[in-house]
C-alpha cells in the first residue's frame, strides 16, 4: 500500500491561511467581554391535583439538574415536595418522578399543619412502600416534635400510609409528665399512642415524683400519661413499689389496676398480693380479688382471702371469703379464720378525757397453754385431805393457807372493749363507734384486730373457737366472745367470755368475767371438772401462778391413786375458791364461806356423779390442723345461737 502525501496542500496560499484563521478568532469573544447566561434552569411544575394521596409532588427548588441517565432529577436549594398534607423540605435532593421517590440531604425537615414536625439531615422515601426513612448525621439525632411529644432517635421510620412513626436503635419520647427510653419504639400522631419494648424505662418529670417505670414492654398514651403493661414489669415511686405482669396505670392519679398475680410492696414494707389488685399509690388504698394474701411484716400477721382492701395510711385491712390470719411472731404459727378479718388503727386525741385503767404491773409473760394446765389435775390431791366415810367437808382453810387472805386476790378491773357489743352483725363504723365507747388514752395510737363472726383457730399447743375475737393492742387485750371455747393437750375452757391479756403473744393473766368452766379428758367417760361465775388466773414463766373463782363454785375430781389408777370420785360445792401453784401443782388452796362435798368410789358412783349441771365436752368442733379452721359445722353456728352459759341447768 502506497503512503499518502499531503504535501499537496501547498496550494493555498499564505494569503488565505491568514483568512482563515482571523475568521475563527473572529468567532470567539475576547476574554475582556465575554458574558454567560446564569439564569437557573427552574423546575416546570405540574398542574396536577396537589392533594392526591399516596403520591408525593414536588413543590418547589431553585434549581433543577437532569441526573445520570435520565432516571432522576437533581434538584437544589429550598427544595419542597408535597404528599397530601404532609411537606418535605431539604436543601437538595434526588427526585425520582415515574416511581415517586425522594433522596433528600441537608436541613430535613417534614411538617404537617402547625403540630407535626420531623428534623433530621437525611430522608429517603418511596411511594410504593410509603415509608420515610430519616437519618442524623454523627454526634446528632433525628427529632419528632408533635405538640408537646418530643421523640429522638438516631434512625426514625414513618409510615405515612397509616401515620405511625418507629424506631429499632434506641430512642426517647419526651411529654409533660414523662420521659420514656426503650430500643424500640412506635409513636402514633394521631391516637397519641405509643408503643416500647425492650428495656423500656418511664420516669416522671414532675416536681417531687420519684415515679419510675421498668418493663420490656409499654403500650403509653401521651395525652392521658396511662401506661399498659403486659409483661414483667415495676414500678417504683416513693409511695411503694408495684410487681406486676399484666397492669394498666395511671401515671397522673398514680392509679394502678393489675391482673395476673400482682404484687403491691407498701412503702412501710407491707404487701398486697392479689390475682387482681387495684391500687391508689397517693392515697395508699388497694383492693384485691382472688387468693388475695396481705402480709404486714413489722406485726408478723398474713392475712388471706378471697377478697379484701387496704388502707396503708389508716393502716387498715379487711378480708372476706375464706378469711384466714397468720400469725408467725413465734415458733407455731397461729392459724385464725373469721367470715371477716379486719385490722385497724385509731388515733385518740390528746385532749380526750377517758382514761384507762392501770394494768398489773410486773406480770412476766406466760405461754396461752398454761391457763388450761394441770390446775384441775392438782385440784384432784385436795379429795384424800379430809374423808369421813363417803363424805368430805371442806373446811375453811386446807392446809398451808395462813398466806391466802379471806378474800379473793384483788382482780384489776378490765374494761372490755369492743368485746362488750354483739360482733354478729359488726361493720366498720360500728367498731368505730364502739371504740369511741371503749379504751382511750392520751395522744395515743391503738391498733385492733378483729375476726367475726364462726372464728376457729389452730396452733400446735392452743385451739379454739368463738363467734367473734378482738385483740386491742394498747392494753394487749385479747377478748374471745360469745361462747369461746379453748383447747390445750386433753383440756378444754369455755365461758360466755374470755379476756387474755398479752405480752409478745403470751399471756400473763386471764380472766372469764360471766361464767367458766374448765374440763380436763381423764379416761372413757371421765372427767376432772370446775366451774363457777367468775374466774381469774395469772401466770409466772410460763406456769399457772394463781387462781380464783367465785360464784356458785362447783368441782368434780378424780385424785389419781399412787399406782396411777382412779378409784374415787369428788363432788364439790362453795362459794368462793382460792388457790396458789407450783410447778402446776396445787400447793394452797381456800375454799369459804361453806364448802360441802362427797367422796364417792367409782363402782358405787351413779353416772348423775360424773358430770356437774354445765358439762359440756365440744371435742367434735375442735380444729386438729390448720385447714380445719374452715369446718364451720351447724352445731358450731348453733352453740353461737345459744343463750349464754349458766341461764339454765343441763339435766
Amino acid at each position: 500500500m502506497k503512503r499518502k502525501n499531503f504535501s499537496g496542500l501547498h496550494w493555498l496560499s499564505p494569503a488565505v491561511m491568514v483568512m482563515v484563521v482571523l475568521s475563527v478568532f473572529a468567532q470567539t469573544p475576547r476574554k475582556g467581554s465575554m458574558r454567560r447566561d446564569t439564569t437557573p434552569i427552574r423546575p416546570t411544575i405540574p398542574t396536577a391535583n396537589r392533594n392526591q394521596t399516596g403520591r408525593v409532588f414536588l413543590e418547589r427548588a431553585d434549581i433543577l439538574k437532569k441526573g445520570a441517565g435520565d432516571d432522576y432529577q437533581i434538584v437544589v436549594g429550598n427544595v419542597e415536595f408535597r404528599r397530601g398534607g404532609m411537606f418535605m423540605y431539604c436543601d437538595s435532593a434526588h427526585f425520582y418522578d415515574a416511581p415517586g421517590a425522594i433522596e433528600a440531604y441537608g436541613n430535613v425537615r417534614m411538617r404537617q399543619g402547625d403540630t407535626l414536625f420531623v428534623y433530621a439531615d437525611e430522608l429517603i422515601y418511596a411511594d410504593t412502600t410509603q415509608l420515610a426513612v430519616l437519618y442524623a448525621d454523627f454526634g446528632k439525632k433525628v427529632k419528632l416534635i408533635n405538640r408537646d411529644v418530643t421523640l429522638t432517635t438516631d434512625v426514625f421510620n414513618y409510615d405515612l400510609g397509616i401515620d405511625l412513626g418507629y424506631y429499632e436503635v434506641g430512642g426517647v419520647l419526651t411529654d409533660p409528665k414523662n420521659r420514656l427510653i426503650s430500643w424500640y419504639g412506635e409513636y402514633s400522631p394521631t391516637t397519641k399512642d405509643a408503643l416500647f419494648r425492650d428495656r423500656v424505662e418511664l420516669h416522671s418529670l414532675r416536681d417531687g415524683d420519684t415515679l419510675d417505670i421498668f418493663s420490656e414492654q409499654m403500650l403509653y398514651n401521651t395525652n392521658t400519661h396511662i401506661a399498659i403493661l403486659d409483661t414483667v414489669s415495676t414500678i417504683i415511686s416513693k409511695d411503694g413499689t408495684i410487681h406486676t405482669s399484666d397492669g394498666v396505670y395511671n401515671t397522673d392519679t398514680q392509679v394502678a389496676d393489675l391482673y395476673r398475680r400482682s404484687l403491691v410492696v407498701a412503702k412501710n414494707g407491707n404487701t398486697l398480693t392479689g390475682d387482681t389488685l387495684y391500687y391508689d399509690q397517693i392515697t395508699g388504698f388497694g383492693e384485691a380479688f382472688g387468693n388475695i394474701e396481705m402480709v404486714d411484716t413489722t406485726k408478723k400477721v398474713t392475712l388471706l382471702g378471697d377478697y379484701g382492701f387496704y388502707y396503708e395510711n389508716s393502716d387498715s385491712a379487711r378480708v372476706y371469703g375464706h378469711a384466714l390470719a397468720k400469725e408467725y411472731s413465734q415458733k407455731d404459727t397461729l392459724y385464725l379464720h373469721g367470715d371477716t378479718i379486719m385490722t385497724f388503727r385509731r388515733v385518740f386525741p390528746a385532749d380526750s378525757t377517758a382514761t384507762r385503767p392501770a394494768k398489773r404491773a410486773n406480770r412476766p409473760a406466760a405461754p396461752l397453754s398454761p391457763l388450761l394446765s394441770d390446775s384441775v389435775k392438782g385440784l384432784s390431791a385436795v379429795a384424800d385431805t379430809i374423808v369421813s366415810g363417803d363424805t368430805i367437808v371442806m373446811a375453811d382453810t386446807i392446809t398451808d393457807l395462813a398466806a391466802v387472805p379471806d378474800s379473793l386476790t384483788e382482780v384489776p378491773y378490765v374494761v372490755d372493749s369492743i368485746a362488750t357489743r354483739d360482733m354478729v352483725a359488726i361493720s366498720q363504723d360500728s367498731i368505730e363507734e364502739v371504740i369511741k365507747d371503749s379504751i382511750s388514752v392520751q395522744a395515743d395510737t391503738v391498733h385492733y384486730l378483729v375476726a367475726h363472726p364462726n372464728v376457729k383457730f389452730f396452733r400446735v399447743d392452743l385451739q379454739g373457737l368463738c363467734d367473734s375475737m378482738t385483740f386491742v393492742s394498747k392494753d394487749s387485750l385479747l377478748h374471745l366472745d360469745r361462747h369461746p371455747v379453748v383447747w390445750n393437750e386433753n383440756k378444754q375452757i369455755f365461758g360466755n367470755k374470755i379476756i387474755l391479756h398479752m405480752n409478745d403473744s403470751t399471756v400473763d393473766w386471764a380472766r372469764l368475767p360471766d361464767f367458766g368452766f374448765v374440763a380436763e379428758h381423764i379416761d372413757e367417760e371421765f372427767y376432772n371438772q370446775l366451774t363457777g361465775k367468775e374466774m381469774y388466773a395469772t401466770f409466772v414463766d410460763g406456769e399457772l401462778r394463781h387462781l380464783d373463782v367465785s360464784g356458785n363454785v362447783q368441782a368434780i375430781m378424780l385424785p389419781q391413786e399412787n399406782d396411777s389408777t382412779y378409784n374415787k370420785i369428788a363432788n364439790l360445792e362453795s362459794s368462793y375458791m382460792a388457790a396458789d401453784f407450783l410447778n402446776q401443782e396445787l400447793k394452797r388452796m381456800k375454799l369459804w364461806p361453806e364448802t360441802s362435798g362427797t367422796m364417792t368410789p367409782l363402782y358405787l358412783a351413779k353416772r348423775q356423779l360424773y358430770y356437774l349441771p354445765q358439762f359440756r365436752w365440744f371435742e367434735p368442733l375442735r380444729p386438729r390442723k390448720p385447714e380445719e379452721v374452715f369446718v364451720i359445722p351447724k352445731e358450731m353456728r348453733d352453740l353461737f345461737a345459744e343463750p349464754p352459759f349458766g341461764t339454765s341447768r343441763r339435766q
